[in-house]
C-alpha cells in the first residue's frame, strides 16, 4: 500500500475538498488507486462517516491530477489494454472534444427518430435490472434497466450493431453485443468509468481484454434530467434522439483513463432509453483480425451531410445526351472495367456492360452543367477530373460495392440516360452514417454522391434489356 503523496496528488486533494466536492467520494477515489487508510485519513484529516466497504463516488467528479495519466507507478499492467491509436479513428460530422485529457467525440442524428423508437419497443420487450461489472453495496448506484439486444434475433438490431462497428471503424469481433438502456423517473447511475478494475479482470477481461471505445446513442429526447456529465467535458450532455457519444476509455499506450469517469443524472420526468456498445483490446476470434477495419478511402474527410442528393438534369442536356445515345448506340462496344467491378450472373448473356465515348462537346457540357451544382452541394471548389461515356449494363450485369478512386474520384454524379427493365435496379448506396440506401433514378434524373468515400454499387443482378448513365467525376481543388 501506498503511504506518501507527490505534489499532483495533494493538489488534486486539496482543489476537491475546497471545491466541496464529497470527501467520502475523495477518499474513495484514494482507496482504489492503492493509498492506505490511515495515509489518507491523515493527509486529508477526514475519516468516512460510511463504513469503506460503502463507500462510493456519488458525485461530479473534478479533474484528477495529470499526473494519474501520465505516471505508470499510479497503473498496474493487470488492467491496461492495447495501445490505441486516435489516428485511426475518423468519423464523418462529428465533433471531437478538445481536450488533452479525454478522447470523445458527438454525432448528431446518427439514427433517424424511427429507427430511435423501433429500437425502444425493442428494449421495452425484454427488460432485467442492470448489472453492474463489480459487486456495490449502494443499491441506488445503478437503478436502470437493461435488454440484451444484440440476443434478440431482429435484423434491424444487427444491422444498427454493425452500422455502429462501421463507425468507429473497429473490426466487430472485438466488440460486445449491443445493449439498451431503459431510465424511469429517479433513476440514475452513479459516476463511474467504462474499464475493468484489476479485480475485475479476471471475470470479465480474460479473453477479449480491457473496454476501450464506447459508444452510446440516445433515442430519445428526455423532459428533464438525464443528463449524462463528463467532467472532463466541462458540461453535462442533454440526451436527444439519435445523438450518440463515442469516447475512449483507456489513454492511447492502453492505460485506463480516469478521466472517461461519467455519471447518468436521474431523470426527472418522462423516461431516457440508450443503446451502449462496448469495444475491447482483444479479439473473440483465434485468428484475429485487425483492430482497425476501415479502408484508406474511409479517412477522405467528408464534405457533405448525408454524402448524397438526388437531382434532375437540365432537360435541355438530358435530351441532347439521349438524342445522342440513340443515334450512336450501333457505336456501343463492350467495356472492360479494371479491377472486374462489373460480373454478370446471367446465363443467358455474356456481356456486362459496353460503352459509347461521348462527343467533346457532350463531355465538356456535362461538366459545365454539374460543376456549379456540385460545388454549392458540397461547399467546395471542384476540379473535373473525368466523365465516363454512356455506359449501357445488359441482363444480368452486376456493379460489385466499391469505393471509387481515392486520388481522383471524390465527390461525383450519376446520370440516368434510358433504361429498359423488368424491374427496378437500385443504386445500393451508404451515406456519411453508414446507414444503407436504395436510390432509383428514372431516365432524366441524377444523384450527387462522395463516391470517394461511400461504399456503393449495384449488387443486385440487372433485370431487363438494358439500363444507361453516365459517371461524372470532381475532385476539390483545396
Amino acid at each position: 500500500m501506498k503511504t506518501e503523496f507527490d505534489e499532483d496528488w495533494l493538489e488534486w486533494i486539496n482543489t476537491n475538498v475546497n471545491n466541496g466536492q464529497d470527501k467520502n467520494g475523495i477518499f474513495k477515489i484514494l482507496l482504489d488507486e492503492g493509498y492506505a487508510f490511515e495515509a489518507i485519513e491523515r493527509v486529508m484529516n477526514f475519516r468516512p462517516t460510511v463504513p469503506v466497504d460503502q463507500l462510493i463516488n456519488p458525485f461530479k467528479r473534478a479533474a484528477s491530477p495529470q499526473q494519474t495519466v501520465n505516471n505508470q507507478n499510479l497503473q498496474t499492467a493487470a488492467n491496461h489494454g492495447a495501445p490505441t491509436d486516435p489516428r485511426k479513428i475518423f468519423i464523418p460530422n462529428a465533433l471531437k472534444l478538445n481536450s488533452d485529457k479525454l478522447e470523445m467525440y458527438a454525432l448528431g442524428e446518427f439514427l433517424t427518430t424511427e429507427e430511435c423508437e423501433r429500437i425502444i419497443a425493442n428494449i421495452r420487450s425484454k427488460l432485467r435490472p442492470s448489472e453492474l461489472s463489480s459487486q456495490e453495496s449502494d443499491k441506488t448506484y445503478r437503478t436502470s434497466r437493461t435488454c440484451d439486444l444484440g440476443t434478440i434475433d431482429d435484423p434491424f438490431i444487427h444491422y444498427v450493431d454493425s452500422r455502429i462497428c462501421k463507425l468507429v471503424g473497429i473490426d466487430p469481433s472485438y466488440s460486445e453485443v449491443i445493449q439498451g438502456q431503459l431510465y424511469e423517473v429517479g433513476q440514475e447511475f452513479k459516476a463511474h468509468t467504462d474499464y475493468f478494475e484489476i479485480k475485475e479482470m479476471p471475470e470479465h477481461g480474460a479473453v477479449m481484454g480491457q473496454r476501450t471505445y464506447t459508444v452510446m446513442i440516445y433515442l430519445n429526447d428526455v423532459e428533464e434530467g438525464g443528463e449524462t456529465d463528463f467532467p472532463a467535458a466541462d458540461g453535462a450532455i442533454k440526451p436527444r434522439a439519435g445523438l450518440a457519444l463515442i469516447w475512449n476509455s483507456l489513454q492511447s499506450n492502453g492505460a485506463p483513463n480516469p478521466h472517461s469517469m461519467h455519471q447518468a443524472y436521474p431523470v426527472l420526468k418522462g423516461h431516457k432509453a440508450v443503446i451502449t456498445k462496448w469495444f475491447r483490446s482483444q479479439s473473440r476470434l483465434p485468428n484475429a483480425p485487425p483492430m482497425y477495419s476501415k479502408e484508406a478511402n474511409e479517412y477522405i474527410p467528408n464534405y457533405t451531410a448525408s454524402g448524397l442528393h438526388k437531382s434532375t438534369l437540365n432537360p435541355a442536356l438530358f435530351q441532347k445526351l439521349t438524342q445522342f445515345y440513340t443515334d450512336n448506340k450501333q457505336q456501343l462496344t463492350e467495356e472492360h472495367v479494371p479491377g472486374d467491378f462489373i460480373e454478370n450472373a446471367s446465363k443467358t448473356c455474356k456481356k456486362s456492360s459496353s460503352l459509347i465515348d461521348l462527343s467533346d462537346e457532350l463531355r465538356q457540357a456535362v461538366h459545365d452543367e454539374l460543376k456549379p451544382k456540385m460545388e454549392a452541394w458540397c461547399n467546395q471548389p471542384l476540379a473535373p477530373t473525368y466523365v465516363y461515356g454512356i455506359r449501357e449494363y445488359h441482363r444480368g450485369a452486376k456493379l460489385k460495392m466499391h469505393r471509387d478512386r481515392l486520388e481522383t474520384h471524390i465527390i461525383s454524379a450519376i446520370i440516368n440516360i434510358a433504361q429498359d427493365v423488368d424491374e427496378d435496379w437500385p443504386l445500393v448506396i451508404e451515406d456519411n452514417a453508414y446507414r444503407v440506401h436504395h436510390i432509383l433514378l428514372k431516365p432524366g434524373e441524377m444523384v450527387f454522391y462522395e463516391g470517394g468515400r461511400l461504399l456503393h454499387g449495384r449488387p443486385i443482378p440487372f433485370n431487363g434489356d438494358s439500363f444507361a448513365n453516365i459517371f461524372c467525376h470532381f475532385k476539390p481543388e483545396s
